[in-house]
């Protein structure tokens, strides 16, 4: 008769012996549902955290409110932040990443031509800027106060720039756009006069000014003027002399 092999030792850890079998399976399900839990707890404070900043601004919100807004104990903030300006450095990138997002390319894009496509590029960054302003202008205002988000700031403007002087060499290339144009500082210039102009419209409400519509036609005006860009290609910039 065969000798049956002897089970496998456990192995000892700091808290005990390791589970193996149905315990082993009770404690991995244990720890996800506490994984979720927790994501689901950080996102509740995240997402009061967001409500109350854009309600009562940052310098007059406390934790207090965040947690009474998330409807949670006090401490269960300092389980997932350290600080009050750590939760609105995640509320600014949630941010951030949504306006990059307006940004990119959809589908359908490729079909429209380079004059249609800017526009709606820049409708798409409206809309976002629209429902972000609060935050939008809270982080500006904290860009002052907090070096690291003044190092994201900056980090994320120069990402910009580079997008928007690669975008000019490109329709510099294809004969679209008036190759005399210095990508980089008209880049500049392009960036600083879009944001603005919606800073001045959705955060300042200045709309004795500018509608929205009219907002956004100034601004694809000044794009198309400022770079000549044409909706066909320029033969004399394609075949210089």
């Amino acid at each position: 008769m065969p000798v049956p092999e002897p089970p496998a030792p456990s192995r000892r850890t700091r808290g005990g012996w390791v589970p193996t079998g149905t315990a082993a399976g009770r404690r991995a399900a244990h720890a996800s549902r506490s994984t979720r839990r927790g994501e689901q707890a950080r996102r509740a404070l995240i997402d009061a955290a967001r409500r109350v900043f854009e309600r009562d601004g940052y310098l007059s919100t406390g934790v207090a409110d965040i947690v009474a807004e998330a409807g949670v104990a006090r401490g269960s903030f300092y389980t997932y932040f350290p600080a009050k300006i750590d939760v609105f450095r995640v509320v600014a990138d949630e941010v951030t990443a949504v306006m990059d997002e307006a940004l990119s390319s959809r589908p359908g894009d490729e079909s429209l031509d380079v004059i249609d496509g800017l526009r709606r590029s820049h409708e798409r960054y409206m809309e976002a800027y629209r429902a972000n302003a609060a935050i939008y202008a809270l982080t500006e205002q904290l860009a002052h106060i907090d070096d690291e988000i003044t190092a994201r700031r900056v980090a994320r403007h120069g990402q910009d720039l580079e997008r928007i002087a690669g975008r000019i060499r490109r329709w510099q290339v294809r004969g679209l756009a008036d190759p005399a144009v210095d990508p980089r500082p008209t880049a500049a210039v392009l960036l600083a006069m879009t944001r603005h102009t919606c800073y001045w419209l959705y955060v300042r409400g200045d709309d004795a000014l500018y509608t929205e519509a009219g907002a956004g036609r100034a601004i694809n005006d000044a794009w198309i003027r400022t770079l000549d860009l044409r909706r066909e290609p320029n033969p004399e910039w394609l075949n210089p002399r």
